[in-house]
This record gives structure tokens, C-alpha cells and sequence, in this order.
């Protein structure tokens, strides 16, 4: 992880990079590292951060 700003792929809105936490098994929740948590999505993966909202 960077310390740059991260955005959900999915959606563009921009990963919360505190602790998270989740009952919902996710595809990102094995042995992917997490980039960040998305509000809309939960939990993402690096395949799922971008630098660019757009």
C-alpha cells in the first residue's frame, strides 16, 4: 500500500485505510492482501485500487 490516495475500481470513491472489519466473505478476503475498505463495496484487494477516481 501506498501513502497516495487509493479509489475503488468499482465505483471511484476513495479507500478508507483504517483496520477492517467484516463478517462478509468477500473475494478479497483470502489470501489477497487489502488494499483498503470501499464504503459501497467493502473490503477491496489491489486489483480493485486505483490511483485515478475516474
Amino acid at each position: 500500500m501506498t501513502d497516495d490516495p487509493e479509489y475503488c475500481r468499482l465505483c471511484g470513491r476513495r479507500l478508507q485505510k483504517a483496520l477492517a472489519a467484516t463478517n462478509s466473505r468477500n473475494c478479497c478476503l483470502n489470501a489477497t492482501p487489502i488494499a483498503g475498505t470501499c464504503p459501497e463495496h467493502g473490503p477491496v484487494g489491489p486489483h480493485h485500487a486505483t490511483a485515478d477516481p475516474d
